[in-house]
């Protein structure tokens, strides 16, 4: 129950970030209203792979935060009775530079990482049974990763949070003006906060578009698969060309050596930033991708040929027979080119934006929301 006591904070946008960050706030006793322009989430929290992804964030803060974001997923889905599945993860290794890879990987990251273990090719074949019958060289396996079904549980969560945090949502309701301790929505209706934070995802246009311009971002988008229903169950993947795109594998001793095998044996795969991640929902349908493509302008227009690449990296790490596309679509997130995991910067007195984990919002918001807040009003 909101009551003039309490200091009022409104968060702009009902992605994972503004999620995590009323869910936060209202921890902090906080009176919290959401504004969410469009009916439901659309953007890219529920445009991902569900996955809840530690084993990609390096040692240090990052791991710390994606562990404790993982923490949270697990309570909450528990709380509101959200589908979530605890999987942890197989890295198909597909050669002996990638099985090379994997043991510089565990030499370096078992001290610092949980249920972390290397897998041989019959190891990988007990829990993976279609892993690739000739290409398999075993794997790196996992135990921290979460998988949830995200179009659905970023649209369940604000229910849950109104419920027990008593946070107010307002749906359908564009906010066109921000300033220090007010927002206007499209309605014309003026709120009142002590804090404003401002979770746009990437929309850079609406909203302190100067800030956006002048800001070391861009934008990434992702051609994404899903599967219709398969029979088997699977744990989530990745595979190789995953070493190329997560910090967490950054500067082993091969790095430069296998950078230039992958761009010899897959140019056109490297060349679109495809590496293989797979989750499978509830309904045994998985989720396949992705693509990277960088800039601040996308075309809407998916492309046959990059699902094409996806898809024949797929076959190449694993064979699960009878597998048909049921949907495709793109997705897009705003990525910081500083090397910078964060954005969380008071941009007048008072409003905040937060945005910048990249592809990993999934992983890193709930941790994201609570050290930057940790950080401003301890």
């Amino acid at each position: 129950m909101h009551t003039s006591s309490r200091p009022k904070a409104i968060v702009i946008g009902a992605g994972i970030l503004g999620l995590a960050y009323a869910k936060t706030l209202s921890q902090r006793g906080y009176s919290v209203d959401v504004f969410e322009r469009s009916e439901k989430a659309t953007g890219s929290s529920i445009r991902n792979f569900g996955m809840v992804w530690p084993i990609g964030q390096p040692k240090g803060k990052l791991l710390d935060r994606a562990m404790k974001s993982r923490q949270i997923w697990i309570d909450v889905c528990k709380a509101a009775n959200i589908w979530h599945k605890q999987t942890g993860s197989l890295q198909l290794l597909s050669n002996e530079l990638e099985f090379e890879m994997g043991r510089e990987f565990l030499e370096r990251e078992s001290p610092h990482r949980e249920q972390l273990q290397l897998l041989n090719k019959q190891e990988t074949k007990a829990l993976f049974p279609y892993a690739h019958s000739q290409n398999n060289h075993g794997a790196i396996y996992s135990g921290t990763e979460i998988i949830v079904e995200s179009r659905e549980a970023i649209r369940l969560l604000p229910q849950y949070l109104k419920a027990t945090h008593g946070i107010n949502f307002h749906f359908n309701s564009p906010v066109i003006d921000i300033g220090t301790s007010f927002i206007v929505t499209a309605k014309k209706q003026r709120y009142e906060a002590d804090i404003i934070v401002l979770c746009s995802g990437y929309e850079t246009q609406l909203l302190y578009p100067g800030v956006f311009e002048s800001a070391p971002v861009t934008i990434s988008q992702l051609n994404m698969l899903r599967t219709a229903r398969i029979s088997q169950t699977i744990p989530a993947l990745c595979a190789g060309l995953s070493f190329l795109h997560y910090g967490s594998y950054d500067k082993l001793p091969s790095t430069a050596i296998y950078k230039k095998w992958a761009s010899e044996n897959y140019p056109k795969q490297v060349y679109h930033g495809i590496h293989l991640l797979v989750s499978q929902n509830y309904n045994n349908q998985l989720t396949l991708g992705d693509s990277h493509d960088y800039g601040m302008h996308h075309e809407p227009f998916q492309q046959d040929d990059v699902d094409q690449l996806i898809l024949d990296y797929m076959n190449d790490v694993m064979e699960i027979p009878q597998v048909q596309m049921a949907q495709r679509w793109t997705g897009q997130y705003l990525k910081m080119q500083n090397g910078q995991s964060e954005w969380f910067e008071e941009i007048e007195p008072g409003v905040f934006l937060a945005n910048g984990p990249g592809g990993a919002g999934m992983t890193l918001g709930f941790g994201m929301a609570e050290d930057t807040l940790g950080q401003l009003l301890d």
